[in-house]
This record gives structure tokens, C-alpha cells and sequence, in this order.
């Protein structure tokens, strides 16, 4: 596994369901799918240990006022941060960040008592970050 997800054996049973659970909400948030966010659902359901067909239910019964009382319960900041961090690659996954998920990471990251600098900063690290590995498949001219 990919050390930036080393936090994932540090969340408990019922963060990494809650973590996903707002990775659902998230990917509904802007009424469409897009086939990047479900192929993100899949690889990240694998890596917090949730099989598809959890997946499918949490789609199929999202209810975002559930979502955000257990995302409040997320205290530990690291934990926190790394969520944000999430939600926002998976916001950039496909061709925009929509107002619908900008508001909804506000949402979470306000739950989880992150201040909105936080939020712009991480934000921009996932943009550079996901620029900087576009650049470097160009260069070393990988497939996409």
C-alpha cells in the first residue's frame, strides 16, 4: 500500500465505513456519476476494506444528515485532514469541481471543526499533485 494511506490502519471499524459513506455522498452530490468517481468508489472500497456490494447499499440508502452527525464524531485532527484531503481527490477525479461538492466538503470539513484556509491549502496540494503525475505520464509517455 502507498504510504500516504498508511492512515487507513489507524481508523477504527465505523470511521472507515464513514469515511466511505462520504465518499457515496460525495459522488451524489452533483446528481451525476461519473465513471472516474466509480472507479474511485471501487479502488478506494478495497482499500478501506469495504466490499462493492456495501458500496452499492451505502449509495442506495445515503442520507446526508446521517453522514455528517458521524462525521462529526471524527475528532482526531489528523484523521480529519485526511479526509478532506480524500474528498477533494475524489472532487478533482472527474471534469470539475461542481459547486454541490465544494459545499459538501465545506460541509464535512465544518463538522470536523477544519478551518476553511485548511481546506484551500489541501486543496491545492491534491490539484498540484494530480497536475504533477499528469506531467510526469506525459514525460515518461505512459499510457493513460
Amino acid at each position: 500500500m502507498n504510504r500516504e494511506y498508511d492512515y487507513i490502519q489507524n481508523l477504527t471499524n465505523e470511521e472507515r465505513y464513514t469515511f466511505v459513506e462520504c465518499f457515496c455522498c460525495m459522488v451524489y452530490s452533483d446528481a451525476k456519476i461519473a465513471k472516474e468517481e466509480i472507479n474511485f468508489l471501487k479502488n478506494i472500497g478495497k482499500m478501506y476494506g469495504i466490499e462493492e456490494k456495501e458500496i452499492v447499499s451505502i449509495l442506495q440508502n445515503l442520507n446526508k444528515s446521517s453522514v455528517m452527525a458521524k462525521v462529526s464524531r471524527i475528532t482526531d485532527r489528523k484523521k480529519s485532514l485526511q479526509l478532506v484531503k480524500e474528498l477533494c481527490y475524489l472532487a478533482n477525479s472527474d471534469t470539475g469541481l461542481d459547486d454541490e461538492e465544494i459545499d459538501f466538503i465545506i460541509d464535512v470539513a465544518e463538522n470536523m471543526h477544519i478551518e476553511s484556509d485548511k481546506i484551500k491549502q489541501i486543496n491545492k496540494w491534491v490539484l498540484d499533485k494530480i497536475v504533477l503525475l499528469k506531467t510526469g505520464n506525459i514525460i515518461l509517455e505512459n499510457e493513460e
